[in-house]
């Protein structure tokens, strides 16, 4: 089975918005940490997935605009990996702080 990296990008970018919106309504920053943890984790696992798909259709004759939608949908996990990696180191250091203080 070749995987698609449009496919893997759909299938990665609604559970990642879901987690945004969850990290907006999480109420303690420990329930934020542990949010943008499993954010990064997702994050990670779509680069994974990314990089296999993006492998797999590297030999494809393909045209310049194709290529470059390629390395959009490559570099977008990116991205998020960076966002979560920022979100859990912040809320880690907030740990012990009231939310609004």
């Amino acid at each position: 089975m070749n995987p698609d990296l449009i496919k893997v990008t759909e299938i990665f970018l609604v559970p990642s918005s879901f987690l945004v919106a969850a990290l907006g309504t999480a109420d303690t920053n420990p329930h934020r940490a542990a949010v943008s943890l499993v954010g990064l984790i997702v994050s990670i696992l779509w680069q994974v997935c990314s990089l296999e798909a993006m492998s797999v259709s590297a030999g494809d004759a393909s045209t310049p605009l194709r290529t470059v939608r390629r390395q959009v949908l490559g570099l977008l996990p990116l991205v998020f990996i960076v966002g979560w990696f920022g979100s859990t180191v912040i809320h880690l250091l907030l740990w012990g702080y009231p939310l609004g203080g």
